[in-house]
């Protein structure tokens, strides 16, 4: 009921608008396997010692349980925010874990998601270190999520030896404090809060009706021997995953790709940020592998000197030449490129101390170079896809006869078998949808391929994508569009990646007429797939001249009428098996009869004037 009022509010909010829209995700699914950071209680938790850090580049979906407790409201997104310190940030929003809005019957803004440091030893710090002891921190609000009001705030509070929690620092919303870019605080952490179970907490202050106050936090770092002016780090770091290694697909069948492989390989990039306060020299280097056999197919870039060197606190793109293609095996049934970037930066561990001797002593539970590799996965196989596999937030429309197109391009004739589909909020399994593959987006039943009904399948984790095997498989070649039609007025959510936008290839109606998205970007966990095995296997039918005959109605709950003089009527389905019918004969024309026959889409056969015809017809009984 808490998850049906989080959508009816939505609802209220987006329905005067009638497009595609787009809500958070849920932070966890119900009937996900657990993670190995997932984030446990505190009674299961060791006591840590300083320094504590952490940057979140090596979190999937939830913070770190050896570094936090209770923490599974929280998300981990690697785009949600905009120019971040490193690669993956913490996001706080007004739903729970299981995208429930924390009260759905009260205006008043109230506690929502938090973040709460595991234990911290300070009882061994001494009263020299009385000023030295810092918390440090970068902040955004919004970012590519909802912004914050003036009345909504995020607060740091630090749990003092009587077990109370005292607030040090908190930060409110508004327009004015939104910016592009994160912004760092330094907090001084008082010697009356020293003890041996120190705990640190971010709690945001949110709407408490639905996912609208977007915080984002990012690279945590707690420790002694500090200052007011300390705000560098020995740290220069990649902060986003790699581009795709084709374009504008993230995924292509492997027999489409190489048909015209020039066409779709691409320049690729990467983001790196130096966090310190003087300039260093950086080498970065770009390697494609084969992720199964991991041989390495193509050095894109090898230990190139940054040039001119990295200034203090300064954000740099660097990109990679196209993938020679010729180095790829045309034969392989499927490849999965992966391609890395890696920086050569000078990065360690962090370092405590260097004494009058020289020697050094490293702090190894911090390790700068964590963040000096990046990974992406190209997939050549049998399918397409725009996303990269990891939804960031849901996109839909909430209209009972709603529809949603996604288009693709094919460069050879193809034999579609699979729709495969992210729906991520578990509590939408069981929606009833048709799924349909179209040529065009029109009134014309013409241009309606395959259209037939199903149950949406309940997800398995958050980007969990689920098989829907067409009945019938259909050749597609050139345009085409994967949909479906929606049965209710939920609002029913497809995955959205924020990595890749490819909006300019969604789709809605909700009104009788086909409408170009304007207004989500991202790319739908929405893919067409060409099952080889059932390819092999599937007789081919020829291409018979389509004369201009207009049959009707079509689609029919059973009966199609052929006007004109029509000889040898036959009736295929998409297997191109033979299916029976009757004929009732007029004298300007004839009525084929399929009411006897399961729901789909038919082959109709025949000849009129000595000219062959195939059309194909919609029986919706």
């Amino acid at each position: 009921m808490r998850f049906l009022a989080t959508i009816w509010m939505l609802l209220l909010i987006f329905s005067v608008r009638a497009q595609i829209v787009e809500i958070p995700l849920t932070k966890k699914n119900t009937v996900q396997k657990p993670l190995i950071n997932a984030p446990l209680s505190e009674s299961t938790q060791n006591i840590q010692s300083l320094p504590f850090w952490d940057d979140f580049s090596t979190s999937y979906l939830w913070p770190d349980s050896s570094k936090w407790i209770n923490a599974e409201n929280v998300r981990i997104s690697n785009s949600t925010g905009i120019n971040a310190p490193t690669l993956n940030v913490a996001v706080f929003d007004g739903v729970d874990a299981f995208g429930s809005p924390y009260n759905a019957n009260t205006l008043i803004n109230g506690k929502s998601d938090s973040l709460t440091s595991c234990l911290i030893d300070l009882s061994q710090l001494g009263n020299d270190q009385a000023d030295s002891v810092y918390l440090s921190f970068f902040w955004q609000l919004n970012g590519r999520g909802e912004i914050p009001e003036e009345n909504d705030s995020i607060v740091l509070e630090a749990k003092g030896p009587d077990d109370t929690w005292k607030r040090i620092w908190s930060q409110k919303g508004g327009i004015a404090n939104e910016h592009t870019e994160f912004r760092q605080e330094l907090i001084k952490i008082p010697q009356s809060l020293w003890h041996a179970e120190f705990q640190f907490k971010f709690q945001a202050y949110t709407n408490l009706t639905g996912p609208f106050d977007t915080w984002l936090i990012d690279y945590i770092f707690l420790n002694k021997s500090r200052s007011t002016i300390d705000i560098a780090y020995l740290d220069r770091a990649l902060t986003r995953r790699p581009s795709f290694l084709t374009a504008p697909y993230t995924a292509m069948p492997t027999e489409q790709f190489f048909s015209d492989p020039q066409k779709y390989v691409t320049e690729t990039n990467s983001e790196f940020y130096n966090l310190n306060r003087v300039f260093q020299p950086i080498q970065y280097s770009t390697i494609v592998r084969e992720l199964l056999s991991g041989s390495e197919i193509e050095r894109l870039n090898d230990a190139i000197l940054a040039n001119p060197l990295p200034g203090a606190f300064e954000r740099r793109e660097f990109t990679s030449p196209a993938l020679n293609s010729t180095l790829l095996d045309p034969n392989a049934d499927s490849l999965f490129l992966e391609t890395s970037y890696f920086i050569n930066s000078g990065d360690t561990y962090f370092i405590e101390n260097i004494d009058a001797n020289g020697d050094t002593t490293f702090a190894f539970n911090v390790d700068y170079r964590v963040n000096d590799t990046v990974k992406m996965v190209t997939v050549l196989k049998d399918y397409y896809a725009y996303d990269d596999g990891q939804p960031d937030f849901a996109a839909g429309i909430n209209q009972r006869g709603g529809q949603l197109a996604y288009r693709f391009f094919a460069e050879e004739r193809a034999l579609l078998t699979h729709v495969d589909i992210n729906f991520p909020l578990t509590q939408q399994a069981g929606q009833p949808i048709q799924l349909f593959v179209r040529n065009e987006l029109d009134n014309d039943p013409e241009s309606v391929l395959y259209q037939n009904s199903y149950s949406v399948l309940r997800s398995e984790g958050i980007g969990d994508m689920r098989s829907y095997e067409l009945d019938t498989p259909i050749y597609v070649q050139d345009t085409f569009f994967i949909g479906f039609i929606q049965a209710t007025n939920e609002f029913l959510a497809v995955g959205l990646d924020k990595h890749n936008d490819s909006g300019s290839e969604m789709f809605y109606n909700v009104s009788g007429q086909w409408q170009p998205n304007e207004f989500v970007e991202g790319s739908f966990l929405m893919r067409p797939r060409f099952d080889k095995e059932i390819a092999r296997n599937f007789p081919n039918q020829g291409g018979e001249a389509i004369a201009d005959i207009n049959i009707f109605p079509n689609p029919s709950t059973g009966r199609f009428y052929i006007p004109g003089e029509v000889k040898q009527v036959q009736v295929f389905d998409n297997y191109g098996n033979r299916q029976p019918f009757f004929l009732d004969d007029r004298q300007r024309g004839i009525w084929v009869d399929l009411s006897k026959n399961k729901k789909g889409i038919y082959l109709l056969k025949f000849f009129i004037d000595g000219k062959p015809v195939a059309k194909r017809v919609i029986l919706s009984n």
